[in-house]
């Protein structure tokens, strides 16, 4: 029932806001030398327009003129690319208490160690994904034994 609720809601809000003539002029601006244009009309409101800002943080303005409906939105990506042959992080993996019986499912233990190698003195978010070799399975109890350890340098 929720989703039918939100369909209405959107048609609704379609019903109210479509312009059969879309003419709007977006501006995006800051008070160091950058300035950048868009152009929404009916041939291409329904493509993605983007551009990248040139200073993060930083102060920027936003003007719209026209008639319709325009849909502005931010996004701000942590991941920074390191230079060719440079690495943030080192990380060793492990088995242990491998254990292969005949009558029984193989089990072993999964041992990985990651240490932060970058320059600065922190880093302020990892996250180590671990993903099971095909056909295996975590034993659910083992879980709790994951130790999850933080140590400044």
């Amino acid at each position: 029932q929720d989703t039918v609720i939100a369909l209405q809601a959107l048609a609704a809000y379609d019903e109210a806001t479509y312009n059969t003539v879309t003419q709007n002029v977006v501006k995006i601006t800051s008070k160091k030398p950058f300035e950048k244009v868009f152009i929404v009309n009916n041939e291409n409101r329904l493509l993605l327009q983007q551009t990248t800002l040139p200073e993060v943080p930083g102060k920027y303005s936003l003007t719209v003129n026209g008639s319709g409906c325009v849909l502005m939105q931010t996004a701000l990506r942590y991941n920074i690319h390191l230079p060719e042959g440079a690495f943030g992080f080192s990380l060793s993996v492990q088995t242990s208490n491998v254990s292969c019986p005949l009558d029984q499912p193989a089990k072993f233990d999964i041992v990985l160690i990651s240490s932060y190698t970058g320059k600065h003195r922190t880093s302020n978010m990892v996250i180590i994904d671990v993903k099971m070799l095909s056909g295996f399975v975590p034993v659910k109890s083992s879980l709790d034994k994951v130790n999850y350890r933080s140590k400044i340098k």
